[in-house]
């Protein structure tokens, strides 16, 4: 077989032989194959995975298992996401691949899955079933420490010696099933010299553990394995609990990030169908879908006609009946029938899967709030360490070292241990955010920015694009005035500058003029000059051409048809008009609600547009807008944001066009409306995926909701410890009592965020 290759294949395929120990590592030649670090960048060899993982107990867990993973070869990024229990990771399939580093990662107590559903669910068994197991034993040793202490009273003879050793024996699963995954994520952050929250419950139930072991050798009766069980399972209860509730709160995101179709059914070239893997379907393929089935790319229908569900998209559950040439978009469903497909765009071509990818891009941005964490871990845990070494070692100079190792000497020790842990506070923010962003997406409103979301409960001020924001951009000329004589040979120059244009009133030109003229008649090849915000113009056989605003020419003339609900578009040779377009478009009908319940929020507003300075007011004094301006550049909307700004105003700005994208970059907050351009959803920090102004308001009515639990989270969390440390310290606080009160916190913390996820606000103007 070598035989067959050329010297570098030959090469290549020993090097690869030797690695994976098919043939002896001196096989071949003596020469010294390249080791995987030492290969040149091979962009085909590079693969990027979302993954799932478990073994998550708290967001310190995240950044370990980003730092083991980046320690191994191959790995050029890793981030994980303690909220998700997602990560993504890009690698070199030379050095390492998805099952090496699931073994990699395996030792220290997580596991790297691709299987979203079923994995996910596996591990809310595992960790279900490791709850109820450690909880029955730690149960059946609080029973047998019962007994000791009615014989401690009297209630009982001598108890029989081997019953000690029953406890500890019972007490051995419990650490094999809970301390230990705790003590390996808590050994790997020390290796990396950071210190976790999986550190504080492991000392102290190590503490519990060692020393009655120790009285147990010696013959003493202060033995406390029921303690040491308790802490572990109340551990493991409270990440059961986090788990479910951080599903919970995460339930509407994690949707979008799972495609479950894996193999569809493709009709090949004879006609016949056959399986074939997601990842092979191009575009021009035939595929076939039936009934309950989810459709994972775009594409056109061909044959008889279905219904499908499009509520991904559209928020919409209504099904909707296609017929043949109809599109179908990825994320639907099929209601009913069979579903032929012609494949337009593939999966990762398709707009779900930019907006899977702008999600996972957001979420990603959360690293400083789960960094906090490791922040706050960084002076906090040592702190807290010093704490408890220091209130044993007050005691040990105190009384004495018998008191100090007797459970009155280091009980609570291990209760300021057991109670200190910041979990609340590291889950404060991240869980608050996570639970809105999910609400959001719920309700049509992709959250792109999290640091916008953020900033929503500051914004008193906001900026509206006109045309295809607050219209509905389905734009249609109405009538074609000339000035002199009709020359109708300019409107195959119109239709030629206008072909590529993507403003709606151009759609409306290209749409009236392209059933008057024929194709063939339409010059090819001119060079178009856009003026954004204000038309296009070219040059026609040396003389200068252009089509848009009045701006534009020296001499426009203003039609007698020509209404305050106008919007005007004029074109000609030279400096003089010879034409105009005079194109409507319909307001919005949720536009006037959610102009009002942005009033009721205490937001004023503004409008500005490109469009005539007449239509503009008309249309702001239709919704009740505070301002209006119109005859607006792109320069004149960014000078009118920083203006605003410069008056102490907190702006957003809300559009849809090219020409609102730089606004959008220069305001704090902005927001692009579903049927935006690329140029505006690359600026935005929100999308509306369903098109929905209403949806407006729920936004800003949420941006203020997640500003109050928020602030709420950080003041328990922060209460929390400031008052019960001090009482731990005291001896006030038995070290179980102090591992329940942290899970209380941290419960707590997570149900008061969850209230974010079902919005229910007066201010929502009625659809």
């Amino acid at each position: 077989m070598l035989s067959n290759l050329d010297s570098s294949a030959q090469s290549d395929y020993l090097a690869t032989a030797k690695r994976l120990g098919i043939v002896p590592a001196d096989a071949g030649s003596s020469t010294s194959e390249p080791q995987p670090d030492d290969l040149p960048p091979d962009p085909a060899a590079m693969r990027t995975e979302r993954v799932l993982l478990d073994g998550l107990s708290c967001p310190s867990c995240a950044w370990v298992i980003e730092q083991v993973l980046l320690s191994k070869r191959g790995v050029h990024s890793a981030r994980a996401d303690f909220f998700t229990g997602t990560g993504q990771l890009t690698f070199d399939l030379r050095c390492t691949s998805l099952d090496e580093l699931g073994q990699f990662i395996a030792p220290l107590g997580y596991r790297l899955d691709t299987a979203y559903d079923e994995q996910r669910r596996s591990s809310n068994r595992r960790s279900t079933l490791a709850f109820i197991v450690a909880a029955v034993i730690t149960m059946n040793l609080m029973t047998l420490s019962s007994l000791r202490y009615f014989a401690g009273l009297g209630y009982l003879d001598q108890l029989p010696e081997f019953l000690h050793w029953l406890e500890a024996l019972l007490l051995v699963p419990v650490l094999y099933i809970g301390w230990l995954p705790m003590a390996n994520r808590a050994l790997a952050a020390l290796k990396r010299r950071s210190l976790t929250m999986d550190l504080l419950i492991g000392i102290a139930a190590l503490a519990a553990t060692v020393l009655s072991a120790a009285a147990l050798l010696t013959g003493r009766d202060e033995i406390y394995f029921e303690t040491a069980a308790g802490l572990v399972t109340i551990a493991l209860l409270s990440r059961m609990i986090e788990a479910r509730l951080r599903d919970r709160a995460f339930r509407d995101l994690v949707g979008l990030f799972k495609m479950k179709v894996t193999k569809v059914r493709l009709i090949d070239g004879a006609g016949e169908e056959r399986y074939s893997n997601i990842g092979d379907i191009a575009s021009g393929d035939r595929v076939v879908f039936l009934t309950g089935e989810s459709i994972p790319f775009d594409g056109r229908l061909v044959g008889s006609t279905a219904q499908v569900s499009e509520a991904v998209l559209t928020g919409e559950p209504k099904p909707v009946t296609k017929h043949p040439g109809d599109s179908v978009s990825a994320g639907s469903t099929v209601h009913s029938g069979r579903l032929e497909l012609t494949v337009i765009r593939r999966f990762e071509e398709t707009r779900l899967h930019q907006i899977t990818e702008t999600l996972s891009t957001a979420l990603s941005k959360m690293e400083h709030r789960l960094r906090l964490a490791d922040r706050v871990s960084a002076w906090f845990v040592p702190l807290v360490l010093l704490i408890a070494t220091g209130v044993w070692l007050w005691r040990l100079f105190s009384y004495g070292l018998p008191y100090a190792l007797s459970p009155d000497g280091w009980f609570p020790s291990v209760a300021v241990l057991a109670v200190a842990c910041p979990c609340a506070f590291s889950l404060a923010g991240v869980c608050a955010v996570t639970a809105a962003t999910g609400s959001l997406l719920k309700k049509g409103l992709l959250v792109k920015e999290l640091g916008q979301l953020e900033l929503l409960h500051t914004i008193d001020h906001l900026i509206f694009d006109k045309t295809g924001t607050l219209t509905q951009g389905a734009m249609a000329v109405e009538q074609l005035v000339w000035r002199d004589t009709p020359t109708p040979e300019l409107l195959c120059h119109v239709l030629a500058v206008e072909q590529d244009a993507t403003h709606p009133v151009a759609s409306a030109m290209r749409g009236y003029l392209q059933r008057h003229i024929p194709a063939e008649s339409v010059p090819a090849g001119l060079p178009v000059e856009p003026l954004p915000g204000q038309g296009r113009r070219t040059s026609i056989d040396g003389r200068p051409f252009a089509v848009g605003q009045a701006s534009l020419f020296d001499d426009p003339f203003i039609p007698e048809e020509m209404t305050p609900q106008h919007t005007a578009v004029w074109f000609g040779y030279g400096r003089r008009a010879a034409g105009c377009f005079l194109i409507t478009d319909r307001v919005d009908p949720q536009a006037a609600g959610t102009i009002a319940g942005l009033k009721r929020l205490g937001i004023t507003t503004e409008l500005l547009s490109g469009d005539r300075e007449q239509v503009t007011e008309t249309v702001a004094r239709t919704l009740g807008i505070d301002r209006a301006t119109g005859a607006m550049s792109i320069d004149d909307k960014v000078a009118r944001v920083k203006k605003r700004l410069n008056e102490g105003r907190t702006v957003g700005f809300v559009g849809d066009g090219t020409n609102d994208a730089l606004a959008m970059n220069e305001a704090p907050v902005s927001i692009a409306v579903s049927r935006s351009t690329d140029e505006a959803l690359l600026a935005s920090g929100f999308v509306t995926l369903h098109g929905k102004l209403a949806h407006l308001t729920e936004l800003f009515a949420m941006g203020r909701k997640l500003t109050r639990v928020i602030r709420l989270n950080y003041i328990w969390a922060f209460a929390f410890n400031t008052l019960f440390i001090p009482v731990a310290a005291a001896g006030k606080l038995a070290p179980l009592i102090a591992m329940i009160l942290m899970l209380v916190s941290s419960s707590a913390v997570l149900l008061n965020s969850l209230r974010l996820s079902v919005l229910i606000s007066p201010l929502t103007p009625p659809k």
